[in-house]
């Protein structure tokens, strides 16, 4: 929990900071919205080997080896004299944050096959909501009292206490064993699916953490709104994660969530829906859709490939994380119109709908849960 902490409060650092870096740097829509994506660009190329080592190494030794390359990223962004540096410093983070998002849905998806798997993805998921609530209600007195590089260099200090919990808690031994080790087969064709819903959901939903700050008004004000998400997300996730479990039928909630996104994005667009009530819908996507995605590898997949069925869809997640902010800066500089930038994030947010409907119907996991007093 404290090293995902650590990857998703640096994640979110960028907006919160977006005035004060657009100003020192001078940077372009098109600038902030690539800074903001360069974090998730390494698991483009390095997801799936890093998927298939996690299979293999030891937990403990890629934990560790994630938790220094994210040390030295963070450090080097609060250093950071350039914005050629301050991408770097996103870069290296990146790679680190993605072995310990890798490992850590592993480990969860081992731990819990045949049990509350979408309650236990649920509460991994939400420190993404919980780590944006603490660092956005933290922002203001941290930069007044340290400034931009000192509040950095505190979510470097949280890297740093999440290397000893870790070498603590995690075993020394592989995750699995040479002998253990079963032929490989095909991929089978729904894991597609689930990787491209799971790249266009965050091509949609990685600009509005970004851009939405400013759209809800600027300063104090927006980040106070757009954290309406997070609060959501943080209550609903756990609750959504139960419903999961005790329902089943995974994919057709994959389809629920992909769908209230796609609207919640049209009626922005359309001006239909109050700014705080349209951050309270994604909110539900956001607490929703991940413990649904991420309790689906482990039942495409064998055992000895969940690292690899991880890796795959992170690959392509991470893509549409890079894309869409870009995307959305791109439409920002363009055009002065919010319409036009949400409306374009909405028919991205409507081909997750298709990718989403063509999941397979699943059997409840582990039947027992829906037939427990």
């Amino acid at each position: 929990m404290v090293s995902f902490f650590a990857v998703g409060m640096t994640f979110f650092a960028v907006p919160p900071l977006l005035e004060i870096l657009r100003t020192d740097f001078r940077l372009s829509n098109l600038a902030i919205g690539a800074l903001m994506g360069a974090i998730a660009a390494p698991a483009i190329g390095l997801a799936i080997p890093f998927g298939i080592a996690v299979d293999r190494w030891s937990g403990r030794r890629s934990g560790l080896t994630g938790l220094g390359l994210m040390l030295v990223g963070a450090i080097a962004f609060a250093a950071a004299p350039s914005y050629v540096v301050l991408v770097l410093g996103r870069l290296v983070f990146g790679v680190g944050a993605l072995i310990m998002n890798l490992l850590l849905a592993r480990l969860l998806a081992v731990a819990f096959a045949g049990r509350e798997l979408a309650l236990a993805m649920a509460l991994f998921t939400g420190v993404y909501p919980a780590s944006m609530i603490l660092l956005f209600s933290l922002h203001p007195r941290l930069v007044q009292t340290f400034g931009w590089r000192g509040e950095m260099a505190v979510l470097a200090g949280l890297v740093s206490v999440a290397l000893p919990l870790h070498a603590w808690a995690v075993p020394r031994q592989p995750a699995t064993r040479r002998s253990d080790r079963t032929p490989l087969t095909p991929l089978p064709w729904p894991l597609f699916a689930l990787g491209a819903t799971w790249m266009l959901y965050f091509a949609a939903f990685a600009a509005v953490p970004t851009f939405a700050p400013e759209w809800a008004g600027g300063g104090s004000r927006g980040l106070l709104v757009t954290s309406v998400i997070t609060w959501v997300a943080l209550v609903a996730t756990p609750l959504i994660g139960t419903l999961i479990d005790r329902t089943g039928h995974a994919p057709r909630w994959c389809v629920a969530f992909t769908t209230l996104l796609a609207a919640t994005l049209a009626g922005m667009a359309l001006g239909l829906l109050p700014k705080a009530a349209a951050m309270a819908l994604l909110g539900v996507v956001a607490g929703g859709l991940p413990p649904a995605v991420y309790s689906l590898p482990g039942r495409l997949v064998g055992a000895d490939r969940l690292g690899f069925a991880f890796g795959f869809i992170t690959a392509l997640s991470n893509l549409g994380t890079v894309a869409g902010p870009s995307l959305a800066g791109a439409v920002r500089d363009a055009t002065a119109s919010w319409g036009t930038l949400w409306g374009v994030l909405a028919l991205v947010a409507a081909a997750s709908v298709v990718t989403a409907a063509l999941l397979p119907a699943l059997p409840p996991a582990g039947g027992e849960l829906t037939r427990r007093p």
